[in-house]
């Protein structure tokens, strides 16, 4: 299964140190380039050590080919190199929070899933308490998007 994230999945799990459910449900998740560096201008050190070790296990960063794709909204460079990586590779799911986005991905014919959703597809293979990581999160500051 190929999987691409945008960078506030990797934020939210960087932030209770969950990467494994990244390994677990898909082996490995491209990002790019421009996602690793949003990511790490922005992490704290603990989330810094916790992106690097996944990297090592379960993250792909992957270069973006040159494109053209026009998006009916604004969107970061960021969302606009993780849809672009999405569609380049024929992704099977796009891991995408940002509302904007997710809406364009849809748009694009993307199969598109917010942190919220994968968190509960790990829930449901008993990797981990759903419940549990909500509240790991929020006492992070860090809220997932209704969908």
């Amino acid at each position: 299964m190929l999987v691409v994230s945008n960078t506030s999945p990797l934020i939210a799990l960087a932030k209770i140190n969950q990467f494994i459910i990244f390994q677990q449900l898909f082996q490995t998740v491209l990002i790019s380039q421009a996602v690793s560096d949003e990511f790490m201008k922005n992490c704290t050190l603990v989330e810094k050590t916790n992106f690097q070790s996944a990297c090592q296990d379960c993250i792909e960063i992957v270069e973006v080919q040159p494109f053209s794709q026009t998006f009916s909204r604004r969107l970061g460079v960021g969302e606009q190199e993780t849809i672009t990586l999405a569609i380049q590779k024929q992704a099977d799911i796009l891991i995408i929070d940002d509302r904007k986005a997710f809406n364009e991905a849809r748009e694009q014919k993307l199969t598109v899933v917010s942190t919220r959703a994968v968190l509960r597809m790990a829930a449901e293979q008993k990797m981990t308490d759903y419940q549990t990581l909500e509240m790991a999160l929020k006492q992070e500051n860090f809220f997932l998007p209704n969908y």
